[in-house]
């Protein structure tokens, strides 16, 4: 077998060609490492900002929702207080039908949560990124103000019955009709900074089918 031993150097013009050419294979290798890797996290971060305007549309149709509500729920509101002043008169509250409670659309975030645990924000401009993280916070108030509105008009429910009411279920039901007062109030300011603010430039998407029934329902006057 030949061993073909390594020629010798003829002076440094050849030494600078040799260790010339073994550094820019270096570099073309390192630069097509990185191309691939930048080529996937474009990916990545194309992929993450889909699915976080997905949800987004999503809740700034459940926000959109919740404003379609809201001269239903100060009706409905005004009707149960002049129920509780025929009360007081000793007087039927005079409802036609349930008390009832707004029907509920919540917001999620779900898509977010996945995107902090990952990397993909990372690689993602920050202004875009502070635009999702004020966006998905706003989303997160609404889901719990509204859940927090649900539970209050649950309790409200007792009304249903005015049959079995003695005088100690009264002050139960006052807290939260005054809770579902101000909890309507705050809901007024967090929706108008959500549609005015943070709707990651997506539309609402109007209540439809078994959505839009539900809210007609509640709608009708309790008188």
């Amino acid at each position: 077998m030949d061993i073909h031993k390594p020629k010798p150097w003829h002076g440094w013009p050849e030494l600078v060609k040799e260790v010339g050419t073994i550094v820019i294979g270096v570099l073309i290798a390192l630069g097509a490492e990185q191309a691939v890797e930048w080529l996937h996290w474009r990916n990545e971060v194309a992929s993450e900002r889909a699915a976080l305007l997905d949800e987004g549309q999503a809740n700034v149709s459940a926000v959109n929702y919740r404003i379609e509500e809201d001269a239903c729920i100060s009706r409905r509101l005004a009707e149960v207080e002049e129920g509780f002043r025929r009360q007081e008169k000793g007087l039927p509250m005079g409802f036609r039908k349930p008390v009832g409670k707004p029907p509920l659309w919540v917001s999620t975030t779900g898509s977010w949560d996945i995107a902090l645990s990952g990397q993909a924000l990372a690689h993602m401009p920050h202004k875009e990124k502070l635009g999702f993280s004020d966006a998905f916070d706003a989303y997160k108030a609404f889901a719990q103000l509204r859940n927090e509105e649900d539970a209050t008009w649950r309790r409200l429910g007792l009304m249903n019955h005015p049959d079995i009411l003695t005088a100690g279920d009264r002050p139960e039901l006052h807290k939260a009709f005054g809770e579902a007062l101000e909890m309507n109030n705050r809901m007024k300011t967090l929706t108008k900074y959500i549609m005015e603010s943070t709707t990651l430039g997506r539309r609402k998407v109007e209540p439809e089918g078994s959505d839009l029934t539900d809210l007609q329902a509640f709608c009708t006057s309790l008188f």
